[in-house]
């Protein structure tokens, strides 16, 4: 097949126009046969970095996703009792659960919890007495009674106990604190008046909400989708209201063997915590994108308003536009890979689509997973994370870009202009015009349109042994923080990223041989200038700067999240380290140690920090250990965390 891309050395090149007042002339692009080429972008009057040769995108997973909807509840099965509970604002989720312990019989739990809301029970029967261990009897109105929960603090929460006795002689405790929670811990909590807010994230399947006071403001049980995972919990703030998401995963098999990638869909909960809407990958008409029904992956869902969504999926595809400079199977240009899918949605309908599979210049920049000539979709055998051997379905396709989020600019009529895509496998950021397609820019990797970064770059190599010079390394989140209140951007673009800084295994600070690369966790600001072709980085917080202001280990692996609200308050969300969270859990204790950490284990890592750079102190950080009765192989983490104002 004659490709017609631009190479490593043509995306240089392109990178010497950009910073020449960008006088070149726009490349052509290879439209797929019998359709027309895109436009190319007008920013900057340059073409894409690397030019559109479409993939074969057929895909449609409709009928087998509506099966598997039906095999994952998003909300339990309620009780089997003669007594139901609903919450004043209607939040989804609000039913009683019993006990997973033998003994507990009369003890029945809240699935969801809403703060400071009025609960409502109704009983099939009359109710004979109510009363709770806080503030003691209840005034039952012949089947029902209402009752506003006592505030729980997040760390150490008291149980407030309504016990129930019904007209049959029948006795039920109900409590508010779900057995299941888990272990919250807050050694720090001194954040101003002025930065006061509410922390969303997700630890052990449990949608959460935290006050900088340490209260709990919300939760929701989510344990109900089995072994499924439930993730990303954020608060959306858009002009249309607030709104609540989190990821539900659907096909368990299409997981890579640790979790870094998965198959679902997205919940959407209105301001009340009540189910509006759910969301999996759209099936798209346009000429260039024609599929069907596919899975969201847990990595990014943005709300941009009601109905208006961003989502990324991760879709298995072979592909047949690998450039010339890389290897497919039996030395064609085929392979098996997962394509980064990602789509504006707005009422219903596909706005725009861009696919990563789309672009021959990534499989050549690809850092991690760039076997083509080894991919398969027969699946393959190999090892967890712990050493032990399986057969995996999902790692026979590569994943050679692992877009694992993304960020969005708007247009004055409200429809997306730009996106920012963090792709952990190309060690990169790329800029994308959503209209055309195009990438505008890249920072980091191999074909970085940038320079002026030196000072904060490494040595590093990918998976086939080749060296490059490393800004970033499996970062994981990247965001705009100069747009407007719009959401528009005037100006160039000033971009915060959480860098992993990934070393090798075991993943650790001080690794144990002198050839292997530290994890050094860090993030940064950039303040980009695309017409020259330069970048400053800013702001840099190091984790093991921080490891002397609290007990914590503040180094990830994988996942995370920054948020720089101002210099007062820059929240960082620890994501997941792949060793010490499962320890406890696959691995046994003193599995591993390093400098200054002898003994590390499952929660020994905060789940978030919120840090000062104005006084060098931490305001706030939680941490996070599991609940003794769920026993489980998976890691204990969140995968990012979120602030809102309160």
């Amino acid at each position: 097949m004659n490709q017609k891309v631009i190479s490593l050395a043509a995306a240089a090149a392109l990178a010497v126009t950009l910073c020449t007042g960008c006088q070149g002339q726009p490349a052509q692009n290879s439209p797929a046969p019998g359709t027309e080429a895109p436009q190319t972008s007008t920013h900057n009057q340059v073409a894409s970095v690397a030019e559109l040769n479409y993939s074969n995108v057929n895909f449609d997973f409709a009928d087998e996703i509506a099966a598997l909807k039906e095999q994952v509840p998003l909300v339990p099965q309620a009780a089997d009792i003669p007594l139901s509970v609903s919450e004043a604002g209607g939040a989804s989720g609000m039913v009683l659960v019993p006990s997973v312990q033998d003994g507990h019989e009369q003890d029945y739990y809240l699935n969801a919890y809403v703060a400071g809301s009025e609960l409502t029970f109704i009983g099939s029967q009359a109710i004979q007495s109510a009363e709770s261990s806080v503030t003691g009897i209840l005034d039952v109105t012949g089947d029902s009674f209402t009752l506003t929960p006592a505030a729980i603090q997040a760390e150490k929460p008291a149980d407030e106990v309504i016990t129930v006795t019904m007209e049959d002689g029948n006795v039920y405790r109900i409590h508010t604190v779900h057995e299941l929670m888990p272990i919250l811990t807050i050694p720090t909590a001194q954040v101003s008046e002025s930065n006061k807010g509410v922390y969303d994230f997700a630890v052990d399947k449990f949608f959460l909400r935290v006050s900088t006071e340490g209260e709990l403001i919300y939760y929701r049980n989510m344990n109900c989708v089995g072994e499924s995972m439930a993730e990303n919990f954020a608060s959306q703030v858009t002009d249309d209201g607030t709104f609540f998401t989190g990821f539900v995963e659907l096909r368990v098999e299409l997981r890579n063997v640790n979790g870094g990638y998965s198959s679902g869909l997205y919940l959407v909960m209105d301001d009340h915590y009540t189910d509006v809407d759910t969301l999996t990958l759209l099936p798209n008409q346009e000429a260039n994108h024609t599929h069907g029904e596919g899975y969201l992956d847990q990595h990014e869902f943005l709300v941009l308003g009601e109905n208006h969504y961003l989502t990324l999926s991760y879709t298995p595809l072979e592909v047949n536009n690998l450039p010339d400079t890389v290897t497919g199977v039996d030395g064609t240009s085929t392979a098996y890979v997962w394509a980064g899918i990602f789509q504006e949605v707005k009422d219903g309908e596909v706005v725009a689509e861009i696919n990563t599979t789309d672009y021959p210049l990534l499989y050549e920049t690809a850092i991690e997973k760039r076997n083509y000539a080894g991919s398969t979709d027969q699946g393959i055998d190999t090892t967890t994370g712990q050493g032990d051997p399986v057969f995996s379905l999902a790692e026979g396709w590569q994943d050679y870009v692992h877009p694992n989020s993304l960020d969005y600019t708007l247009k004055a009529d409200g429809s997306v202009d730009k996106l920012l895509v963090s792709m952990r496998d190309q060690c990169a950021v790329y800029q994308f015009d959503m209209a055309s397609g195009a990438i505008e820019w890249i920072l980091g990797g191999k074909a970085s349109t940038f320079t002026g970064y030196e000072d904060f770059t490494s040595t590093r190599k990918d998976e086939e042994g080749t060296e490059f010079t490393a800004l970033t390394y499996g970062q994981h989140f990247a965001r705009y923080t100069n747009k407007n209140a719009d959401h528009t951007l005037d100006g160039n673009p000033v971009i915060s990223v959480f860098d992993n800084q990934t070393g090798d295994a075991p993943f650790l600070m001080q690794p144990p041989a002198p050839t292997m690369a530290p994890t050094l966790t860090r993030t940064f600001v950039a303040e980009l200038d695309p017409a020259a072709g330069t970048a400053q980085i800013i702001d840099v917080i190091n984790g093991t700067d921080l490891n002397h202001l609290s007990d914590g280990y503040h180094i990830a692996s994988h996942c995370g999240s920054v948020q720089y609200d101002d210099d007062t308050a820059v929240v960082i969300g620890w994501g997941l380290h792949s060793v010490v969270d499962t320890i406890g859990a696959q691995a046994p204790q003193g599995t591993i140690s390093d400098t200054g950490y002898e003994d590390l284990r499952q929660g020994s890592r905060p789940i978030f920090t919120e840090y000062d750079m104005t006084t060098g102190e931490i305001t706030f950080e939680l941490y996070a250990d599991r609940n003794p009765l769920i026993q489980t192989h998976e890691a204990l983490f969140s995968y990012r965390t979120y602030k809102t104002a309160g």
